[in-house]
């Protein structure tokens, strides 16, 4: 393998943090690699004089084959297998080293070779840069620079114990994935992937987590490559690398890892081929350097542990006389396990006897060294320490932190970033490769127009033909683009590429897996913001896109040093907005089995009829950790509902539409509750006791008025449509869309008012009523000059970024994504399918203020969240603090009503389940809608379904309590949480 391209093939033995690894973290039951297979004898000596005992009746040729661990592929078919298992059963091998295979079938090969073998074997793990190249079904950890980006010490130890668990689950002891290497910028550019940084001191700290991560669990941690390879630089002159730093640069900054390392308890290290001349004159690589592991590793630093060597390169061991030399040459220095090709295994053993039998090592120093490497396996292999156990899902979190949590921002002019109002037009141009799900994750918050091009070229060729109307465009530059990040004529593409984005467009530019652009300077010139994603997987796309949009903070840290512009340390810190974080259950302690009860009641619902389908959200502390969607769009249908899908939210529009638009009336001072009717409405004609309504009753269902006025029925004769009424095309005369081919006469909704306006008032006790919200929808109208959909798309909707809540969901979404509510038999004598459901705001054009709106769980979310956000949602100020608590609050003793909202019963309960607090708020809909947050505990949970379709006497969602069953997990989940 080349080394400029990487490392040397066999130092990347079980690179796991600085590398993607492999093996997930569980066997299916029942595989071929679960199987039991032969228990070998040292399996049963659990003793712990174990070793001792083994050493005795061990020949010297076994106690030689202890120091050799053999290269091996678990697919490379039964010659390959054969003959390492003869080498592993004759004891010419201690351990392999695999190089790739098959996941299930890795497992079956080292539990076969582990059954037959004498003395247990050492098992280690390459997987290179990339564990789908190696290793079919494999899994990955983040690379160690992200680890240093992110800066969470106790994460760092989090994340090498579960690399830890995964690895005893595999039957692989040898860990070789903490890097100890100080990052320096040379020729080698591998090092600043495969280091935790530039900072001597913060690798040392990374170093001794990871280590303590590692060993606390029962994995062999080894450090690399001794003596520190940061600096290593290629000369053409000489086949290995060499390292021309100082002694007192070497014990300053590159020893400096190493002996936290040591301290922290690691139980071997790597030594590297290559020359360090400041510890050794005579210029031998540091694994075949009796001075440099002898004198300054074993004497000088104190290290017991087992010295392993790096197998040579390809290019240099050309022929099997050179591998034999570097192991014999190895061993003599002081190695104890020495790394070989499978195919030189012959030559190897027999260089070693070669070495013994011509008297070149005491049969005291032979047992001596071989009883080291016997005890430790005693330690990881006979009896190790088990493993901490972790689920898939704490794995999966822990992975989320690290890319959360490492993502920089090292420009951010204007503060652009996290964006604020999503009310403009929005350009993503990915270029490279492995960029879908960046854009996935950017179109969980916003709709952008997405471009894609594989290479710089392709991107300033094809974005020539693509009108340049963005309010914004955010570049991601993704992995692959190595070649051309870096080669002479990049900047020219790069500016060729920038003068195809207009001036006046703001900028984000995210790099993924490469910084090479901001080696040049000049490059970055004139960028709003820049983003380093570091690597380019799915899980820093999601991360990356969250902090763009405000859902996490941003507290990563170069690690290492670009240019002078973007220095080691350099990250500017940005809080969090408010809006919606996408998350799971772990992050905030809860056990996701806790959770999949609610599966049980929503499938439980849609097959016992109470409703064809449903969407459900349950965010906690801002962070969305539950999001399903059940069953299908009608119960005939094969259609399954999606997080997408579009219900008819019925009276949840209360306060998800006019109620919040009269909040932000009151924000602006244009509106107070304590107002009459017949003040803010004087030109419409009412008598006095409607004229003397106070807003505040009204809103709190107690002014009197009744609770539902049919208004349709008048509209039927003989128990048709009206054709006076209503027409079956739209014309000038018929403007407001009912139904499919409904269009009702223009200027009807003045009748509906006039019919509220000519209702008796009862006395003031609370009774529920939609009629007051007819006022509402009016008065919103007057005050902004806009209607009513108007005006809340512009003024909340959009800049939230809700791009689902929505009047009129015909305009706006396409047919198959609207779930159908009742089948009409009485007024419109149709399947409702894209109209709102409610017949009096039907008659208003689809547009009430008291019913109308349609959304998905997601954007009702949210627009709760800003509720509880007390108003704020992605640093932007929608309502005032006091508005939002006088409007959430219970208005008037007696009645447990807010402006608006509903609340629980004094008692508890009510509406809500039982153990909501007396602080939380929501509504509930007719078409089976629910909506509600809690302050007290910060949970937000949201409830879809169209429970009546096909029929709405369909009550099955009420009498079997669903809504508020599902909200009483969500309550037990929170309690039962475990404390970080």
């Amino acid at each position: 393998m080349n080394f400029k391209r990487l490392i040397s093939f066999s130092s990347v033995i079980l690179v796991v943090l600085s590398i993607p690894i492999l093996i997930s973290l569980q066997v299916n039951k029942g595989s071929e690699s679960t199987k039991k297979s032969p228990v070998a004898k040292w399996q049963l000596d659990l003793s712990d004089d174990w070793a001792s005992q083994v050493l005795k009746n061990m020949s010297n040729e076994e106690k030689l084959g202890q120091f050799i661990v053999a290269c091996a592929e678990a697919n490379g078919g039964p010659e390959h297998l054969q003959r390492l298992e003869s080498s592993a059963v004759n004891g010419e091998i201690g351990g392999l080293l695999f190089v790739s295979g098959e996941k299930s079938n890795l497992i079956r090969v080292i539990r076969q070779f582990q059954s037959k073998v004498k003395i247990p074997l050492f098992i280690g793990l390459d997987t290179e840069l990339d564990a789908e190249k190696n290793v079919f079904d494999s899994s990955r950890f983040p690379l160690v620079y992200s680890l240093g980006a992110a800066g969470d010490l106790a994460l760092t130890e989090r994340m090498a114990a579960m690399v830890a668990q995964e690895f005893q689950s595999m039957g692989v002891h040898l860990n070789f994935s903490t890097s100890a290497d100080v990052y320096k910028q040379s020729d080698l550019d591998y090092n600043v992937e495969r280091s935790f940084g530039e900072n001597p001191k913060k690798v040392a700290e990374q170093t001794k987590a990871f280590v303590k991560g590692l060993e606390s669990n029962g994995s062999f941690s080894c450090l690399k490559h001794f003596p520190g390879m940061g600096s290593a630089r290629q000369l053409t002159s000489d086949p290995f690398p060499v390292v021309a730093s100082t002694l007192k640069t070497l014990e300053g900054i590159d020893f400096y890892p190493f002996r936290e390392g040591i301290d922290a308890g690691a139980s071997g290290i790597l030594i590297g081929n290559f020359s360090v001349p400041a510890l050794d004159e005579s210029g031998a690589i540091a694994s075949e350097s009796k001075q440099i592991i002898t004198e300054t590793l074993r004497k000088n630093m104190g290290f017991k542990g087992l010295v392993i060597s790096e197998q040579l390169r390809k290019n240099v061991s050309s022929n099997l006389r050179d591998e034999s030399l570097h192991a014999v040459r190895a061993f003599e220095a002081g190695c104890d396990l020495i790394l070989v090709s499978e195919e030189r295994i012959p030559s190897v053993v027999s260089a070693l006897r070669n070495k013994i039998g011509k008297g070149g090592v005491t049969q005291n120093e032979l047992d001596a060294r071989c009883l080291k490497i016997l005890r430790t396996k005693y330690d990881f292999v006979v009896k190790p320490k088990v493993a901490k156990s972790f689920t898939a899902g704490e794995v999966k979190q822990a992975k989320n932190e690290v890319y959360e949590k490492a993502v920089t921002v090292v420009n951010n002019e204007h503060d652009l970033l996290p964006l604020k109002r999503l009310n403009q037009r929005i350009a993503l141009i990915s270029i490279g490769s492995h960029a879908r799900s960046f854009q996935q994750s950017i179109a969980l918050f916003a709709d952008v127009e997405y471009h894609h091009y594989f290479s710089m070229r392709q991107a300033v060729t094809e974005f020539q033909k693509v009108k340049k109307n963005y309010d914004l465009v955010i570049t991601s530059l993704h992995a692959g683009l190595e070649e051309e990040l870096q080669a002479a004529s990049f900047a020219d593409k790069w500016q060729d590429y920038k003068r195809l984005i207009p001036e006046k467009t703001k900028e984000i530019v995210v790099l993924f897996g490469n910084h090479s652009m901001l080696k040049q300077a000049g490059n970055a010139n004139g960028i709003a913001s820049i983003v380093l994603g570091y690597e380019n997987n799915s899980f820093s796309h999601l991360a990356v896109a969250q902090l763009i949009f405000g859902a996490i903070p941003a507290v990563g840290r170069l690690p290492y040093t670009i240019n002078e512009r973007y220095p080691r340390e350099k990250g500017i810190a940005l809080e969090s907005s408010g809006r919606l974080k996408f998350s799971m259950p772990e992050e905030l302690g809860i056990a996701p089995e806790k959770l999949l009860k609610i599966d049980k009641i929503a499938q439980n619902g849609v097959l016992k009829g109470a409703f064809p389908g449903c969407q459900i959200v349950v965010a906690v502390e801002g962070k969305i950790i539950y999001r399903k969607s059940f069953g299908t769009f009608t119960f005939e249908s094969n259609d399954s509902i999606h997080d997408n899908a579009i219900f008819d939210i019925a009276s949840v529009s209360k306060i998800a539409g006019s109620t919040a638009g009269i909040m932000k009336l009151q924000t602006e001072g244009k509106f107070s509750l304590r107002d009459k009717l017949g003040a803010v409405l004087p030109e419409k004609e009412m008598n006095k006791e409607f004229s003397s309504i106070v807003l505040r009753d009204m809103m709190a269902h107690q002014a009197g008025l009744v609770a539902w006025i049919p208004f349709y029925k008048k509209t039927l004769k003989n128990g048709n449509l009206n054709s006076v009424i209503y027409a079956s095309e739209k014309s000038s005369d018929f403007t407001g869309e009912v139904a499919e081919n409904i269009w009702i006469k223009k200027g009807y909704s003045d009748t509906i008012l006039s019919q509220i306006l000519a209702s008796p008032l009862g006395s003031k006790k609370y009774l529920y009523s939609d009629l007051g919200y007819y006022f509402i929808q009016q008065i919103i109208e007057k005050k902004s000059g806009k209607k009513l959909h108007e005006f809340l798309h512009e003024e909340l909707y959009e800049p939230m970024g809700l791009r689902f809540l929505r009047y009129q969901p015909k305009k706006h979404f396409a047919l198959k994504d609207i779930v159908p509510t009742e089948n009409d038999k009485v007024f419109r004598k149709q399947l409702v399918k894209g109209y709102v459901h409610d017949p009096g705001a039907a008659m208003m054009g689809g547009v009430g203020g008291h019913a109308g709106l349609f959304s998905n769980a997601t954007d009702l979310a949210s627009l709760m969240q800003v509720f509880l956000n007390k108003g704020m949602y992605g640093n932007v100020r929608y309502f005032s603090n006091d508005v939002v608590e006088e409007y959430t609050k219970a208005q008037f003793a007696g009645n447990r009503r807010g402006a608006g909202f509903d609340r629980p019963n004094a008692g508890g309960g009510g509406p809500c389940h039982a153990s909501a607090s007396e602080l939380s708020f929501g509504h509930s809909g007719f078409t089976g809608t629910f909506v509600w947050a809690d302050p007290a505990q910060q949970i937000n949970y949201v409830f879809l379904s169209n429970r009546v379709c096909p029929d709405q006497e369909n009550w099955k969602i009420r009498d079997m309590h669903i809504r508020t069953e599902i909200q009483g997990i969500i309550y037990q989940a929170v309690a039962s949480r475990k404390k970080k």
